[in-house]
Protein backbone atom coordinates (compact mmCIF):
# COMPACT_ATOMS: atom_id res chain seq x y z
CA UNK A 1 0.00 0.00 0.00
CA UNK A 2 1.28 3.46 -0.92
CA UNK A 3 1.96 5.59 2.19
CA UNK A 4 -0.49 8.47 2.66
CA UNK A 5 2.35 11.02 2.56
CA UNK A 6 3.40 9.79 -0.89
CA UNK A 7 -0.22 9.90 -2.09
CA UNK A 8 -0.61 13.45 -0.86
CA UNK A 9 2.51 14.58 -2.70
CA UNK A 10 1.48 12.77 -5.87
CA UNK A 11 -2.06 14.17 -5.85
CA UNK A 12 -0.96 17.73 -5.09
CA UNK A 13 1.63 17.55 -7.87
CA UNK A 14 -0.96 16.35 -10.36
CA UNK A 15 -3.41 19.05 -9.26
CA UNK A 16 -0.73 21.74 -9.62
CA UNK A 17 0.62 20.62 -12.99
CA UNK A 18 -2.50 19.18 -14.64
CA UNK A 19 -5.64 20.35 -12.84
CA UNK A 20 -8.13 18.76 -15.27
CA UNK A 21 -6.72 15.20 -15.03
CA UNK A 22 -6.28 15.81 -11.31
CA UNK A 23 -9.92 16.79 -11.00
CA UNK A 24 -10.96 13.60 -12.78
CA UNK A 25 -8.71 11.56 -10.51
CA UNK A 26 -10.14 13.13 -7.36
CA UNK A 27 -13.73 12.86 -8.62
CA UNK A 28 -13.21 9.17 -9.32
CA UNK A 29 -12.22 8.75 -5.68
CA UNK A 30 -15.21 10.78 -4.46
CA UNK A 31 -17.60 8.76 -6.66
CA UNK A 32 -16.58 5.33 -5.36
CA UNK A 33 -19.61 3.41 -4.09
CA UNK A 34 -18.04 0.32 -2.58
CA UNK A 35 -14.82 -0.78 -0.94
CA UNK A 36 -12.84 -3.86 -1.80
CA UNK A 37 -15.76 -6.21 -1.14
CA UNK A 38 -17.11 -8.00 -4.23
CA UNK A 39 -20.57 -7.41 -5.67
CA UNK A 40 -22.94 -9.63 -3.63
CA UNK A 41 -24.88 -12.44 -5.26
CA UNK A 42 -28.33 -11.54 -6.51
CA UNK A 43 -30.29 -13.67 -4.06
CA UNK A 44 -33.68 -12.36 -3.05
CA UNK A 45 -34.02 -10.86 0.44
CA UNK A 46 -36.27 -12.90 2.72
CA UNK A 47 -39.95 -12.39 1.93
CA UNK A 48 -39.38 -10.25 -1.17
CA UNK A 49 -40.14 -10.76 -4.81
CA UNK A 50 -38.13 -9.13 -7.58
CA UNK A 51 -39.52 -6.66 -10.08
CA UNK A 52 -37.81 -5.71 -13.31
CA UNK A 53 -36.90 -2.11 -14.01
CA UNK A 54 -37.04 -0.84 -17.57
CA UNK A 55 -35.12 2.13 -18.89
CA UNK A 56 -32.46 2.07 -16.16
CA UNK A 57 -29.51 0.00 -17.40
CA UNK A 58 -27.44 0.30 -14.23
CA UNK A 59 -30.15 -1.13 -11.96
CA UNK A 60 -31.24 -4.63 -12.87
CA UNK A 61 -34.19 -5.02 -10.55
CA UNK A 62 -35.84 -3.97 -7.35
CA UNK A 63 -37.42 -5.83 -4.43
CA UNK A 64 -41.01 -5.72 -3.24
CA UNK A 65 -42.46 -7.03 0.01
CA UNK A 66 -46.15 -7.26 -0.97
CA UNK A 67 -49.13 -6.12 1.08
CA UNK A 68 -52.66 -4.99 0.30
CA UNK A 69 -51.92 -1.29 0.81
CA UNK A 70 -49.95 1.34 -1.13
CA UNK A 71 -46.15 1.29 -1.38
CA UNK A 72 -43.43 2.70 0.86
CA UNK A 73 -40.11 3.08 -1.00
CA UNK A 74 -36.77 2.81 0.79
CA UNK A 75 -33.80 4.86 -0.50
CA UNK A 76 -30.46 3.89 1.02
CA UNK A 77 -27.37 6.03 1.61
CA UNK A 78 -24.09 6.19 -0.30
CA UNK A 79 -21.63 3.32 -0.05
CA UNK A 80 -24.19 0.83 1.32
CA UNK A 81 -27.22 -0.81 -0.30
CA UNK A 82 -30.86 -1.68 0.27
CA UNK A 83 -29.96 -4.32 2.87
CA UNK A 84 -28.98 -1.48 5.24
CA UNK A 85 -32.67 -0.58 5.54
CA UNK A 86 -34.25 -4.01 5.96
CA UNK A 87 -35.03 -3.32 9.63
CA UNK A 88 -37.63 -0.74 8.53
CA UNK A 89 -39.70 -3.22 6.53
CA UNK A 90 -41.61 -4.64 9.50
CA UNK A 91 -42.86 -1.30 10.92
CA UNK A 92 -43.88 -0.13 7.46
CA UNK A 93 -45.79 -3.32 6.71
CA UNK A 94 -47.39 -3.20 10.15
CA UNK A 95 -48.60 0.27 9.18
CA UNK A 96 -50.32 -1.20 6.12
CA UNK A 97 -47.78 -0.61 3.37
CA UNK A 98 -46.12 -2.81 0.81
CA UNK A 99 -42.39 -2.02 0.86
CA UNK A 100 -40.04 -1.59 -2.10
CA UNK A 101 -36.29 -1.15 -2.29
CA UNK A 102 -33.49 -1.29 -4.82
CA UNK A 103 -29.72 -1.00 -4.98
CA UNK A 104 -28.64 2.30 -6.53
CA UNK A 105 -26.19 2.26 -9.46
CA UNK A 106 -22.81 0.94 -8.33
CA UNK A 107 -24.27 -0.28 -5.02
CA UNK A 108 -25.19 -3.77 -3.83
CA UNK A 109 -26.06 -6.05 -6.73
CA UNK A 110 -26.13 -3.18 -9.23
CA UNK A 111 -22.94 -3.35 -11.33
CA UNK A 112 -20.01 -0.98 -11.09
CA UNK A 113 -18.09 0.69 -8.30
CA UNK A 114 -18.81 4.35 -9.09
CA UNK A 115 -21.97 6.38 -9.58
CA UNK A 116 -23.21 9.93 -9.94
CA UNK A 117 -25.98 11.64 -8.08
CA UNK A 118 -27.84 11.99 -11.38
CA UNK A 119 -27.75 8.22 -11.88
CA UNK A 120 -29.16 7.63 -8.40
CA UNK A 121 -31.95 10.16 -8.95
CA UNK A 122 -32.80 8.71 -12.37
CA UNK A 123 -32.99 5.23 -10.85
CA UNK A 124 -35.24 6.44 -8.02
CA UNK A 125 -37.54 8.17 -10.52
CA UNK A 126 -37.63 5.02 -12.68
CA UNK A 127 -38.59 2.87 -9.70
CA UNK A 128 -41.32 5.31 -8.66
CA UNK A 129 -42.65 5.28 -12.21
CA UNK A 130 -42.50 1.49 -12.44
CA UNK A 131 -44.30 0.86 -9.15
CA UNK A 132 -47.02 3.45 -9.39
CA UNK A 133 -48.70 3.82 -6.01
CA UNK A 134 -45.74 5.07 -3.95
CA UNK A 135 -47.27 6.98 -1.06
CA UNK A 136 -44.34 6.98 1.41
CA UNK A 137 -40.61 7.47 0.91
CA UNK A 138 -38.09 6.65 3.63
CA UNK A 139 -34.60 7.92 2.79
CA UNK A 140 -31.32 7.62 4.66
CA UNK A 141 -28.37 9.99 4.40
CA UNK A 142 -27.64 10.92 0.75
CA UNK A 143 -30.86 9.15 -0.20
CA UNK A 144 -32.62 12.32 1.01
CA UNK A 145 -31.20 14.23 -1.96
CA UNK A 146 -32.28 11.44 -4.34
CA UNK A 147 -35.80 11.56 -2.87
CA UNK A 148 -36.18 15.33 -3.08
CA UNK A 149 -34.78 15.46 -6.60
CA UNK A 150 -36.88 12.58 -7.95
CA UNK A 151 -40.04 14.13 -6.48
CA UNK A 152 -39.20 17.61 -7.78
CA UNK A 153 -39.50 16.27 -11.33
CA UNK A 154 -42.44 13.93 -10.82
CA UNK A 155 -44.49 13.67 -7.64
CA UNK A 156 -46.70 10.56 -7.88
CA UNK A 157 -48.82 11.60 -4.90
CA UNK A 158 -46.43 10.89 -2.04
CA UNK A 159 -48.20 11.55 1.23
CA UNK A 160 -45.41 11.14 3.80
CA UNK A 161 -41.62 11.41 3.72
CA UNK A 162 -39.22 10.16 6.38
CA UNK A 163 -35.62 11.39 6.36
CA UNK A 164 -33.14 9.53 8.56
CA UNK A 165 -29.83 11.31 9.23
CA UNK A 166 -30.42 13.24 5.98
CA UNK A 167 -27.84 15.04 3.91
CA UNK A 168 -29.08 18.46 2.83
CA UNK A 169 -26.48 19.32 0.16
CA UNK A 170 -23.96 17.44 -1.94
CA UNK A 171 -21.66 20.45 -1.61
CA UNK A 172 -21.60 19.86 2.14
CA UNK A 173 -20.62 16.23 1.62
CA UNK A 174 -17.88 17.27 -0.76
CA UNK A 175 -16.47 19.95 1.51
CA UNK A 176 -16.36 17.51 4.45
CA UNK A 177 -14.57 14.92 2.32
CA UNK A 178 -10.86 15.13 3.02
CA UNK A 179 -9.11 11.80 2.35
CA UNK A 180 -5.72 12.17 4.00
CA UNK A 181 -6.10 15.95 3.69
CA UNK A 182 -5.40 15.74 -0.04
CA UNK A 183 -7.51 18.54 -1.46
CA UNK A 184 -6.54 21.62 0.49
CA UNK A 185 -6.27 24.27 -2.26
CA UNK A 186 -9.25 26.09 -3.72
CA UNK A 187 -8.01 25.35 -7.24
CA UNK A 188 -8.16 21.63 -6.45
CA UNK A 189 -11.75 21.98 -5.26
CA UNK A 190 -12.67 23.99 -8.34
CA UNK A 191 -11.38 21.16 -10.54
CA UNK A 192 -13.48 18.62 -8.64
CA UNK A 193 -16.58 20.83 -8.80
CA UNK A 194 -16.10 21.27 -12.55
CA UNK A 195 -15.70 17.54 -13.13
CA UNK A 196 -18.78 16.69 -11.02
CA UNK A 197 -20.72 19.28 -13.02
CA UNK A 198 -19.64 17.59 -16.25
CA UNK A 199 -20.59 14.11 -15.04
CA UNK A 200 -23.92 15.05 -13.50
CA UNK A 201 -25.03 17.58 -16.08
CA UNK A 202 -25.82 20.10 -13.32
CA UNK A 203 -23.60 22.04 -10.90
CA UNK A 204 -22.91 20.63 -7.46
CA UNK A 205 -25.09 23.34 -5.92
CA UNK A 206 -28.12 21.86 -7.68
CA UNK A 207 -28.20 18.98 -5.20
CA UNK A 208 -29.84 20.73 -2.28
CA UNK A 209 -32.88 19.30 -0.47
CA UNK A 210 -33.89 22.79 0.66
CA UNK A 211 -34.27 23.88 -2.98
CA UNK A 212 -35.32 20.62 -4.61
CA UNK A 213 -37.96 20.01 -1.93
CA UNK A 214 -39.43 23.51 -2.05
CA UNK A 215 -42.60 22.26 -3.79
CA UNK A 216 -43.23 19.40 -1.38
CA UNK A 217 -46.43 19.85 0.58
CA UNK A 218 -46.68 16.54 2.42
CA UNK A 219 -45.63 16.09 6.07
CA UNK A 220 -41.98 15.19 6.61
CA UNK A 221 -40.40 13.48 9.61
CA UNK A 222 -36.65 13.92 10.08
CA UNK A 223 -34.79 11.88 12.70
CA UNK A 224 -31.11 12.50 13.41
CA UNK A 225 -28.51 11.85 16.08
CA UNK A 226 -27.32 15.29 17.27
CA UNK A 227 -23.79 13.85 17.56
CA UNK A 228 -23.75 12.13 14.16
CA UNK A 229 -20.10 12.21 13.07
CA UNK A 230 -20.83 11.47 9.40
CA UNK A 231 -23.62 13.90 8.54
CA UNK A 232 -23.95 16.77 11.04
CA UNK A 233 -27.28 17.50 12.70
CA UNK A 234 -27.15 20.97 11.15
CA UNK A 235 -28.11 19.34 7.82
CA UNK A 236 -31.47 18.30 9.27
CA UNK A 237 -31.89 21.74 10.81
CA UNK A 238 -31.29 23.35 7.41
CA UNK A 239 -33.93 21.11 5.81
CA UNK A 240 -36.44 21.89 8.56
CA UNK A 241 -35.80 25.64 8.27
CA UNK A 242 -36.28 25.63 4.50
CA UNK A 243 -39.23 23.32 4.02
CA UNK A 244 -42.74 23.60 5.34
CA UNK A 245 -44.22 20.75 7.34
CA UNK A 246 -41.15 19.12 8.93
CA UNK A 247 -41.08 17.50 12.35
CA UNK A 248 -37.60 16.89 13.75
CA UNK A 249 -36.83 14.23 16.33
CA UNK A 250 -33.43 13.64 17.86
CA UNK A 251 -32.02 10.15 18.34
CA UNK A 252 -29.01 10.67 20.60
CA UNK A 253 -26.38 7.97 20.71
CA UNK A 254 -27.64 6.09 17.65
CA UNK A 255 -25.03 7.21 15.17
CA UNK A 256 -25.31 7.54 11.43
CA UNK A 257 -25.93 3.87 10.63
CA UNK A 258 -27.34 2.71 13.98
CA UNK A 259 -30.30 5.04 13.59
CA UNK A 260 -31.73 2.60 11.04
CA UNK A 261 -31.96 -0.19 13.59
CA UNK A 262 -32.98 1.63 16.76
CA UNK A 263 -36.30 0.32 18.09
CA UNK A 264 -37.58 3.78 19.03
CA UNK A 265 -36.78 5.08 15.53
CA UNK A 266 -38.63 2.18 13.91
CA UNK A 267 -41.60 2.86 16.18
CA UNK A 268 -41.63 6.55 15.28
CA UNK A 269 -41.44 5.77 11.56
CA UNK A 270 -44.33 3.32 11.81
CA UNK A 271 -46.49 5.76 13.75
CA UNK A 272 -45.75 8.62 11.38
CA UNK A 273 -46.53 6.78 8.15
CA UNK A 274 -49.71 5.38 9.72
CA UNK A 275 -50.76 9.01 10.21
CA UNK A 276 -50.55 8.82 13.98
CA UNK A 277 -48.79 11.23 16.31
CA UNK A 278 -45.33 9.72 16.76
CA UNK A 279 -43.80 9.70 20.19
CA UNK A 280 -40.52 11.49 20.81
CA UNK A 281 -37.45 9.39 20.12
CA UNK A 282 -34.88 11.08 22.30
CA UNK A 283 -36.52 14.41 22.79
CA UNK A 284 -38.23 16.62 20.26
CA UNK A 285 -35.55 18.76 18.67
CA UNK A 286 -37.83 21.33 17.21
Amino acid sequence: MIPSRVRRIAHRTVMALAPEPGGRWATDAFSVTRGLTPIPDNSLPLGARAFELSGCPRVRCGYLWPADGPIALLLHGWGVDSSSMLSLIAPLRDAGFAVAAFDAPGHGVSPGNQATMTEYVDAAAAVIGELGEVRVIVAHSLGAIAAASALSAHDPGVERIVLLAPTCTLAGVLERWQPDGLWRSRSAWNSIYAELHRRNGVPVGHWDVATLGSRLTCPILAIHDPDDDVVPFSETQAIAAALGDVRVLSAPGRGHAGILMASEVKRAVGEFVADRECAAVGGNAR
